[in-house]
């Protein structure tokens, strides 16, 4: 019988965003037991970068470098959708954005456990017609002294959300007034829901990180300033 034939690797990787439910009274066994998996995990079509505890929610957030959608799928159904605990997963997929490079590769650095830096992912519905306005309304957001862009990205796709931006800020307070005042004024955005993310854990090797900044945002940011998909 033959096997199932080669999936060629995608011209541009794209990012998976997996948002796992996790049955009440299994939280502890189901985060150790989903860890244990995923930094097991080794595929060449997939790269799992790092892993987030969701505040509000207690759930996780992986995030993952995908480059074959085929061993994605495998990813999702043998390692992650197996475990038992776990109640169900949602999957956002972003194609394109723009990042502040340096601030990524500090993230390693600058979130932990012990740290006083606060990471959280801002989910933004924005008014159709207005996408790209509001996308470079976003980038254009002046300096702030306690609170930096690490992202924008676009989940123009998604039937949640249109773009994921992921701040870094001294104290959630600080976060909050930035969300409150800078990005939800931005015109064309409609609203937000923000998640503080805890218990940053690396999964991502060096060279995934080297690709990732390579081929998802700088090739991006050589694309002509403007556009929803450039970074």
């Amino acid at each position: 019988m033959a096997g199932r034939p080669s999936t060629p690797p995608l011209v541009n990787p794209l990012l998976a965003f997996v948002d796992v439910d996790i049955v009440s009274g299994q939280d502890e066994l189901a985060r150790e037991r989903l860890l244990d998996h995923v930094q097991r995990f080794r595929a060449p079509g997939v790269a799992p970068l790092w892993v987030n505890w969701l505040r509000q929610r207690a759930d996780l957030r992986f995030v993952c470098m995908v480059r074959d959608v085929r061993e994605f799928n495998d990813f999702m159904l043998d390692v992650v959708r197996s475990v038992p605990g776990v109640r169900e997963t949602r999957t956002m997929f972003s194609f394109g954005g723009r990042a502040d490079i340096d601030t990524l590769l500090e993230l390693e650095m600058e979130v932990s456990p012990t740290s006083s830096t606060v990471a959280s992912s801002v989910l933004i519905n924005v008014e159709p017609g207005k996408d790209r306005r509001c996308f470079q309304g976003l980038i254009d957001l002046p300096p702030h002294p306690q609170v930096r862009q690490v992202w924008l990205l676009n989940l123009y796709h998604s039937h949640a959300t249109d773009l994921m931006l992921l701040l870094l800020g001294k104290d959630i307070p600080a976060v909050t007034g930035y969300v409150m005042s800078w990005v939800r004024t931005t015109e064309g955005v409609i609203d937000t829901e923000t998640s503080t993310m805890l218990d940053w854990r690396w999964l991502a090797r060096p060279e995934d990180l080297v690709e990732l900044c390579e081929h998802f945002f700088i090739h991006n940011r050589d694309r002509s300033r403007g556009s929803p998909n450039a970074a």
